[in-house]
């Protein structure tokens, strides 16, 4: 046993080990700890990286995760935001927002100096916080590499047990406690002490960056060489941006290099031998560079006088006659990174007059100093208190220091599903989550945030058809699917080309598509109460339909509900029938394919074979027929029979020649995408399975009664052929669709009896 012991403690001694020279190894790799001088050479090396600004750093990350296609001309996303975070994991749509973000730090840079705070302003559940959150990790990411490295700095102060020799200036002692050279490394500094040999160590509160340790104008001399030998260009035509000429030490920074200076009359290489420079990495969680400052906090700065600090009782005698004060608060904390104002209109006024000059001026008026500050300062705030906000008479002051920025809910139910992707998996733990339940519960939501188009808006060619846009063909226009068939081909084409001026109607106005609605948090809510509705085994979409009749029922609760209906558009109830519908429609199809009556490719190869004789027909080309060998004119019966099937109204000639158009107009949007027929004319292949089906209903509707038989008493009177079928479509709707059985059964019976109800023939 004490073998076993010692082995055990062995193998712990030897992981600790292991562990030590790991985090020597990368400790020494990041260089944390250097003297001025090494520091020095990494600003020759990289001068724009080393010298950059808080807003500078914020646009440098977002341009080092870079960004990636979105496709489909709908143009592209930063990978930021991409990063999958512990919680929250990343965050879903908002490029327009994202992007708004982006030029405006583009905006400071360019002038040099952050003068506005960015108001992110939207409906509650809108992902405002989320998408500050996710810049903040991006900094604390790229802050752990080598192109990210952020340096601040430490004075240095030995010891007597580190000395030998008095040192001298040169007008005599001056209260080092006997300093020797010979306590400095090779560069002449005492950066690399040992901490025995360290009386006192006075780190920078403001995190200040080190170039401002090079005074002026050897500080923009040298920054202009620098800059120039990297850019080619001469030191003179270099520009440096404003805050590199200012005096950006803090007050005890600077009174401390002024008394080293005087003490050793004038030698700025022996004041900076004091310095040690350390590396940081921005943090959230520790407050290191990002900083949030939640909505009852009213004091944001605060100084306090050091008395009995021991790092200050140690400081040589020289610079007891400092008064130090240290500077504390989320203002300080944030300093060279990412301030954060939660819900910031919530505060009284009065607790954020303050920023007018802050924002404005990127300075703090301290008790005992005017501390200048660079940071980016972000705020959230809902449309309620904004609206509030803008009714004070000092709204005028603050609009011009803030820069609002809207971040309105998601329209589109693929993005909406994806804010759901980790719920849906926990709650798949212990319940089930049957197909189509969460899209057509994301389809309700964002149809619950459309807002019903204005036709006056567009041309008057377009006003009839715009006003035909209900909510649920909105949804589809939003994320490219087919409109038909409740749009003809050529309303179609004008919908789509009217697509984006669709989209941008609201963009700008206080009433903006996308404030109003379902908010996520309400849809995660009803998320988990499916998941513990005792009534079911498993979340199906009737489990959906369930609580949302449930949560409808109550106006007074959820804002959204209130407004009286416009259209077919702000009725939540009639929205829960329209996905009802859908799921009849969409189940019918399943089931219908899970029978195998006809192979699935035969009705594809179908609808491709009056594709290319439509083509033909109206290119007045030929068909090779590879069974003569020939060329073949157009197969007219083939064509007449499929227009039979699907009914087209009008003459032939005009149907095939906007078929040829559907064609060409799907290739200008697509570009680069291979050719789905079966997608491009879903409608027409729809039509074409239907036909088939109705022509086998009385099949159809003995495999229904059979699959509801299964398990039943009423299962003695079903033939074993027809068991087999059932059977046979159970397997089939669940190895191709993921239906268990017990959700094809319920889906089954909605089915039936919604199609009764609405007098649509199974």
């Amino acid at each position: 046993m004490l073998k076993g012991t010692g082995d055990m403690e062995l193998d712990a001694a030897q992981a600790i080990s292991e562990l030590s020279r790991q985090h020597r190894e990368h400790f020494q790799k990041q260089r944390i700890i250097l003297p001025f001088a090494e520091y020095l050479e990494l600003v020759r090396e990289n001068p724009l990286a080393l010298t950059r600004s808080a807003a500078a750093y914020m646009r440098d990350t977002f341009d080092h995760f870079g960004q990636r296609d979105l496709g489909k001309n709908q143009g592209s996303r930063f990978k930021l935001f991409d990063i999958n975070r512990e919680k929250t994991g990343p965050i879903v749509g908002g490029e327009p927002v994202q992007d708004e973000i982006y030029n405006v730090l583009q905006a400071f840079v360019r002038q040099g100096y952050v003068n506005k705070l960015i108001l992110l302003h939207g409906p509650n559940g809108s992902a405002k916080t989320s998408t500050i959150e996710a810049i903040a990790s991006g900094m604390q990411k790229y802050s752990e590499l080598p192109e990210g490295a952020v340096y601040s700095f430490n004075w240095i102060f030995p010891n007597d047990k580190a000395t030998q020799a008095p040192l001298k200036g040169d007008s005599g002692p001056i209260g080092f406690g006997a300093l020797s050279e010979k306590n400095a490394d090779i560069h002449g500094s005492y950066a690399l002490l040992d901490d025995t040999q360290i009386a006192s160590k006075i780190s920078s509160d403001f995190k200040d960056n080190p170039i401002y340790l090079i005074p002026m104008p050897e500080r923009e001399q040298w920054l202009r060489k620098w800059i120039a030998a990297h850019q080619g260009r001469r030191p003179e035509d270099v520009e440096l941006p404003p805050h590199i000429k200012q005096s950006g030490l803090s007050k005890r920074n600077q009174l401390i290099f002024e008394n080293l200076l005087n003490a050793y009359d004038g030698d700025v290489a022996k004041v900076l031998r004091h310095v040690q420079i350390e590396r940081f990495f921005y943090s959230r969680q520790y407050r290191v560079g990002i900083s949030t400052v939640e909505p009852q906090m009213a004091v944001d700065a605060v100084e306090k006088q050091l008395t009995m600090d021991r790092n200050i009782a140690n400081m040589p005698s020289l610079l007891h006659n400092i008064r130090y004060y240290e500077a504390q608060g989320e203002l300080i904390e944030a300093n060279r990174g990412l301030l954060e104002f939660s819900d910031l209109l919530k505060r009284p006024l009065e607790s954020f007059k303050y920023l007018l000059t802050t924002v404005e001026k990127s300075s703090i008026s301290l008790p005992s100093s005017t501390a200048n500050l660079d940071m980016v300062f972000l705020a959230t705030t809902n449309e309620k208190h904004l609206d509030t906000f803008k009714t004070i008479p000092d709204f005028s002051s603050f609009r011009g220091r803030f820069e609002l920025i809207t971040v309105p809910y998601l329209l589109r139910p693929s993005q909406e599903m994806q804010i759901y992707t980790r719920d849906v998996e926990a709650l798949s733990k212990t319940r089930p989550f049957a197909p189509h339940a969460l899209k057509l519960l994301c389809i309700w939501a964002v149809m619950t945030r459309y807002k019903q188009p204005d036709p006056e808006y567009y041309d008057s060619n377009y006003r009839s058809l715009v006003a035909k846009l209900d909510p649920r063909s909105k949804a589809r226009l939003y994320e490219d699917e087919p409109l038909r068939p409740v749009f003809k081909n050529a309303e179609e084409s004008q919908l789509r080309e009217l697509r984006t001026r669709i989209m941008n109607e609201s963009v700008g106005l206080v009433v903006y598509e996308g404030r109003f609605g379902a908010s996520p948090r309400e849809i995660k809510q009803l998320l988990q109460r499916s998941a513990q509705n005792a009534h079911h085994q498993t979340v199906t979409p009737m489990v959906i339909f369930e609580e949302l009749e449930r949560l409808t029922k109550d106006r007074t609760v959820y804002e959204f509900l209130q407004f009286e209906p416009r259209g077919k558009y702000h009725d939540a109830a009639q929205f829960i029938g329209v996905i009802k519908d859908e799921f009849a429609d969409i189940f019918e199809i399943e089931t219908l394919k899970a029978m195998s009556m006809v192979a699935e490719e035969e009705y594809e190869k179908l609808l491709s074979r009056y594709i290319e004789n439509v083509v033909a027909e109206v290119k007045r080309e030929k068909i090779y027929n590879t069974a003569s060998e020939q060329y073949e004119p157009a197969n007219q019966n083939l064509m007449q029979e499929i227009e039979k099937i699907i009914g087209i109204q009008g003459s032939s000639e005009r149907h095939r020649e906007g078929m040829l158009s559907r064609l060409a107009s799907w290739r200008l949007d697509h570009p680069r995408d291979e050719l789905d027929i079966s997608h491009v004319f879903q409608d027409i292949l729809a039509r074409i399975q239907e036909h088939y089906h109705a022509q086998h209903k009385n099949v159809v509707q003995v495999v229904y009664q059979a699959m509801l038989a299964l398990g039943t008493e009423d299962e003695r009177s079903v033939s074993d052929k027809d068991k087999e079928a059932a059977r046979e479509t159970y397997r089939e709707l669940d190895r191709r669709f993921g239906y268990d059985e017990i959700s094809a059964r319920e889906s089954l019976k909605f089915m039936l009896k919604h199609n009764k109800k609405r007098k649509k023939p199974s």
